[in-house]
């Protein structure tokens, strides 16, 4: 090869290689701290150094470029800092970096990206699936789907996505369902917390527990009766936070119940009351805007309420059922009022009427049952009247 020109240090080179194709060679950063050479190809010279200014300008920049000989794990610390991290949610980059540490890191990490196969990754879901659960091998599998798919935008020389290649085969859950007896033995015994609006919020909108504890009193218009969810709260190891709604679909106005609007006038009355009082006895009130709130004014924690949830659930004399149970409650009410699922796929804000969907087929499944229970004592009436007449 010969080079056809010469550039300052740490610009890199262009080549003129025997195929006839022009070759760029710069030395880049690593994600572990390291400098390698990334080699990258034009079919003229002016596309081969139009590439080398750019790993140039990342080079720079001090942004890790990765190259061909990286192993699994250096690509996923670089996909989680690099990709994930600055483009996703906290909570999904705390998720995929969970994953990672448990499943990828020690199954694959030693491996090289470029030569990891789909025997490998079959083997991956195998081990995962006998020593934890099958579940668990999805997700793995869903995360490490993500991170080749990412590098095959990068010229790292992936040329495929062998996870997308590995099935792993998981039972779908029985979700427990409160009958409308069930649901209503539940929001009466709420009745007597203080928490009482969060939980009829969630059983007649259909909230989500994060949704309903971000909701702000600028969210709510009492004269129009409407609420609008635009946040939610969420948390990790740094305590909670305000974090952007699960969906697009999840950012609509709906319509607030009438029965939600005393005792959301009400929180609001006991709210300025804890105000009042944390200050008068001097402890530290945080201002915010959002409608629950605990006595010092931040956030309800996730976990207390779920634990407040399950109290309240054994004092109903329920013993199954958790948070999703309780918002699949406003399903139970739209079957038993005949509503149709496209309207139902509205209020509870699924993606897809798939979803929705699941909730009105186990609804129906009571529905079968009573009919084919009454299809039962019909037909055994009719046939104890045909066996008493007289032959």
């Amino acid at each position: 090869m010969a080079t056809l020109r010469r550039r300052p240090n740490h610009s890199g080179t262009v080549t003129l290689r025997k195929d006839g194709r022009y070759q760029a060679a710069v030395y880049v950063p690593q994600p572990d701290g390291t400098t390698k050479r990334k080699y990258v190809y034009g079919k003229t010279y002016d596309e081969a150094d139009r590439k080398r200014r750019q790993l140039v300008d990342r080079a720079q920049a001090g942004i890790p470029t990765p190259t061909r000989d990286m192993t699994v794990v250096d690509w996923l610390d670089y996909w989680l800092t690099q990709i994930v991290q600055p483009g996703r949610k906290r909570g999904t980059t705390r998720e995929y970096s969970k994953r990672v540490r448990l499943y990828l890191r020690p199954y694959l990490g030693s491996k090289k990206l470029t030569s990891l196969t789909v025997a490998d990754v079959r083997q991956l879901a195998g081990q995962v699936t006998t020593n934890v659960s099958a579940k668990a091998a999805k997700r793995a599998l869903e995360t490490l789907t993500n991170a080749l798919n990412a590098a095959l935008a990068e010229d790292i020389g992936l040329t495929r996505n062998v996870a997308a290649h590995v099935k792993v085969r998981t039972s779908a859950p029985k979700r427990p369902r409160w009958t409308l007896e069930e649901l209503l033995r539940f929001l009466v015994e709420a009745r007597k917390h203080a928490w009482y609006p969060i939980f009829l919020l969630i059983a007649l909108l259909g909230l989500r527990r994060a949704e309903a504890l971000g909701l702000r009193w600028s969210n709510i218009d009492f004269d129009q009766r409407v609420i609008w969810l635009e946040s939610q709260i969420q948390r990790d190891e740094k305590g909670e936070y305000e974090d952007d709604l699960k969906t697009a679909g999840s950012m609509v106005p709906l319509p607030l119940p009438p029965q939600c609007v005393a005792p959301l006038r009400w929180q609001r009355l006991k709210h300025s009351v804890d105000r009042e009082r944390a200050m008068a006895l001097g402890w530290k009130w945080v201002e915010t805007d959002l409608v629950f709130t605990t006595k010092y004014g931040t956030p309800i924690q996730g976990t207390n309420f779920l634990t407040t949830f399950k109290i309240i659930r054994a004092r109903a004399g329920l013993s199954h059922g958790d948070l999703r149970t309780l918002r699949r409650g406003v399903g139970t009410l739209l079957v038993h009022l005949k509503v149709h699922p496209r309207v139902a796929k509205a209020i509870l804000r699924h993606s897809r009427i798939t979803m929705t969907m699941d909730v009105y087929a186990e609804a129906v499944d009571t529905d079968v049952r009573e009919a084919v229970n009454q299809m039962d004592a019909h037909l055994r009436l009719m046939m104890s009247r045909t066996l008493s007449k007289p032959s």
